[in-house]
């Protein structure tokens, strides 16, 4: 890996200011006040921003910005332990959304292939430009280039009531949650390539085999508690002692143990070594959680998944208001003096995205085996599924904050630090810029290209050799409805 070279268009760091952090120490009033401003003006702007068809996290962002002037210190303090908590519920979410033995090899063609384009893209320019490792191009390119599954699963749901005979809207719900399961996986990857480089204690193959056998680990070991628990919840009426019934079998019961379980894998990863090189751990705590999530989704009885995923679907919103608002309190006016650094990145991002839609769109009808094949059908898909990919917000606010708390590249030294900021900086002109002009993009060509691309056949199927729509999935929950669509045919 080749060291981060001095650089004079990163960002400069100053040493009286720590990463992320402000300048104050944070106000002294009761903490109740602080949340009190938090949840209540936090939730009324993101309400008032939906309603003008406006990113609701771009609501939030300017309520913690304005926080950040009178922020109450105990929050302050703790400010990474609330995104860090925040964070578990995207990577919770993200596990319940995937459900691998369900899929085509097509489907994750498509959701796969444009986003790695993108990455590889992005880190190829960082490379160029700024004379970085391949690692660190990396890490930017897999915190910019996720779809903002928040932005895009939602009007998917709409764009699927308002046309309910296309198929479009379902696939989207089915590549939106794989995209961020890739983004996640892959940072918890870099993560830990990351903090075995900065320990420095492993030599090069060890440090493979180590990173290996932490994958293979962590989804044996999350994959084995997401499916006991699964198992569990899905039969507790069979579950006695005396003769009487030791769960409840309610829904929030199992949401409960599920979430308790998502918090000890994320800590268990933390304290449990792997005896490679001290301070060296044998499971990713990002990767658990995924882990955990999915292998409960496949496992689960689908009723005791839908309450689960309901209950996630509304502590999300407050979820949603301490993840924004924290990255809101980082945020400074001087973030766009570094729009021009960042521009070449958003262009050539969107440009290998497009390119990789491309690509993988024919590639999948060929997996598909689909025989029928019309040119400017398949280019109208692609335009939608590119303007789908536009809206980010949620993985830029969940990752680009985890270099400078993870303390990523502190083996180079000041480089290492410009370079976290760096990332600091482009994930949030990512989220002010595609959420706002993404959404409404999305929000005002969606339905154009839809009617363009709609069949005059109810069973319509998209050219990437869907099954036809089948009827009894009609009342699934939204993660369902579109994992469906990729079955292996009956």
């Amino acid at each position: 890996l080749k060291p981060l070279a001095q650089d004079k268009t990163l960002p400069h760091t100053s040493g009286s200011r720590s990463e992320g952090a402000m300048v104050n120490s944070g106000k002294d009033y009761p903490i109740e006040l602080g949340w009190a401003f938090l949840l209540v003006v936090g939730y009324l702007v993101r309400v008032a921003f939906v309603s003008i068809r406006l990113p609701g996290a771009i609501g939030i962002l300017l309520v913690g910005f304005a926080f950040s002037h009178f922020m109450q210190k105990d929050i302050l303090e703790n400010r990474n332990d609330l995104q860090r908590f925040a964070f578990l519920l995207v990577l919770l979410n993200a596990g319940f959304e995937v459900s691998i033995r369900r899929l085509r090899p097509a489907i994750l063609l498509i959701s796969l292939l444009p986003g790695l384009v993108e990455m590889a893209g992005i880190a190829g320019l960082a490379m160029l430009t700024h004379d970085v490792g391949i690692r660190e191009g990396l890490v930017l390119g897999c915190v910019l280039f996720p779809l903002g599954e928040g932005l895009v699963i939602p009007k998917m749901n709409e764009f699927k009531a308002a046309y309910p005979d296309h198929a479009l809207p379902r696939v989207t719900l089915t590549l939106a949650p794989l995209e961020a399961t890739l983004a996640l996986s892959f940072f918890s990857f870099l993560s830990s390539v990351s903090s075995s480089l900065t320990e420095g204690q492993l030599s090069p193959v060890l440090l493979v085999i180590e990173v290996v056998v932490r994958l293979v680990a962590t989804v044996a070991a999350g994959g084995f508690v997401g499916a006991g628990a699964g198992w569990v919840l899905s039969h507790t009426s069979k579950i006695t002692f005396r003769k009487k019934r030791i769960f409840t079998g309610s829904a929030v019961e199992a949401f409960l143990l599920v979430l308790g379980l998502g918090f000890g894998g994320f800590g268990l990863a933390k304290v449990v070594p792997n005896g490679f090189a001290p301070g060296s751990m044998l499971f990713d705590s990002d990767l658990f959680v995924i882990a955990v999530g999915s292998s409960f989704s496949d496992v689960a009885d689908p009723t005791v998944l839908h309450n689960v995923e309901g209950f996630l679907a509304g502590i999300w919103v407050f979820g949603s208001i301490i993840l924004f608002s924290m990255l809101g309190s980082r945020t400074e006016v001087q973030v766009f003096e570094h729009f021009p650094q960042i521009l070449p990145f958003m262009l050539v991002g969107v440009a290998c995205r497009f390119v990789g839609l491309c690509v993988a769109v024919p590639l999948a009808q060929r997996l598909g085996k689909h025989s029928h094949f019309d040119p400017k059908k398949m280019l109208l898909e692609i335009l939608f599924l590119f303007l789908c990919s536009l809206p980010r917000a949620t993985l830029q606010g969940a990752l680009g904050a985890q270099p400078v708390q993870e303390n990523f590249f502190s083996h180079l030294g000041e480089q290492g630090k410009a370079w976290r900021q760096f990332i600091g900086q482009g994930s949030r002109l990512y989220i002010i810029t595609f959420s706002i002009l993404g959404s409404l993009l999305l929000e005002f060509l969606g339905p154009k290209l839809l009617l363009a691309t709609a069949d005059k056949t109810r069973r319509h199927a998209m050219s990437l050799a869907m099954p036809p729509i089948d009827e009894e999935h009609a009342s699934c929950a939204p993660s369902q409805i579109g994992s469906s669509f990729f079955m292996e045919d009956p």
